[in-house]
């Protein structure tokens, strides 16, 4: 059996599911989906060749075909409707409901909280504490293992903003843990403090380049020409490429390092000027 909640691309799982029939009946065709779910086969074909999506009113038939009910079935609508997704507050809204299907939760950081993201090194913090035992005694240890390093007292008022957040919280056993897996910033991504905030991150990918050893960091280029009509599939495939890196952090239980990924994809020249929206 394959595991629906493992995937983001329905139509992977589509591929998946099909190849997995097939092992054991060898009658489950491209056309015996066309009967169950009363489509054209032609169309069904284009739908598992990523051509084009599954139709909203389809979603209910496939769930059907593949017996999917509960949780798996509320997952596979939403994991179509995220594949359908047209714009950055969709998908990230999207994706968001996939991971509370499954019990991820997410804490929306708005403008409201925007101190959260006026320092690179809060999040570190905050990720860093759901790997290491702290209890709340010596900053300087735990300033001493961010990169860069920042100060005791920086690492101090760090901590106490994240617990007037909630974002973590002191234990029984008086260490502290995060209260929430991920944190997203909603659907005011583009405010100028994350704008601020992703910044400094790109910042800190220029000074790894002197800090840390190739063996520890993959920092590339590349130039290549492309039809800016196309920019959106550039951009949904990086899209997805997060969304893979987070579901291996996800199931991950030894982690012992906090990492930084960034992603640049950007014009340095185009031959046809369009005017920015």
């Amino acid at each position: 059996m394959i595991n629906i909640f493992e995937y983001l691309d329905y139509r992977q799982y589509l591929k998946d599911f099909y190849e997995n029939e097939k092992k054991t009946k060898s009658w489950f065709s491209y056309r015996y989906i066309s009967y169950k779910v009363k489509l054209d086969p032609g169309y069904i074909v284009k739908v598992y060749q990523g051509k084009v999506h599954l139709g909203i009113k389809n979603i209910e038939s496939f769930a059907d075909l593949m017996m999917l009910t509960g949780k798996e079935r509320e997952y596979f609508t939403e994991l179509v409707l995220f594949g359908r997704a047209k714009n950055q507050n969709e998908i990230e809204q999207r994706f968001e409901r996939l991971q509370s299907i499954k019990g991820v939760k997410f804490r929306t950081v708005g403008d409201s909280k925007s101190e959260f993201f006026r320092q690179w090194y809060h999040m570190a913090v905050r990720s860093l504490i759901s790997i290491f035992p702290f209890d709340g005694k010596d900053y300087r240890k735990l300033a001493s293992m961010l990169t860069p390093k920042i100060t005791a007292q920086q690492a101090r008022e760090s901590i106490q903003l994240l617990e007037r957040l909630n974002m973590i919280i002191k234990g029984k056993d008086g260490l502290y843990r995060v209260t929430e897996q991920f944190i997203s910033t909603g659907e005011k991504w583009t405010s100028a403090v994350i704008r601020n905030y992703q910044k400094k991150n790109v910042e800190l990918s220029l000074s790894a380049i002197d800090t840390h050893n190739k063996e520890l960091r993959d920092i590339s280029s590349v130039t290549m020409t492309i039809n800016m009509e196309n920019i959106d599939i550039l951009r949904e495939r990086i899209r997805q490429f997060r969304q893979e890196m987070l579901l291996i952090s996800q199931n991950e239980h030894n982690d012992d390092a906090v990492v930084q990924l960034n992603i640049q994809l950007f014009p340095v020249a185009v031959s046809k000027w369009k005017k920015e929206k």
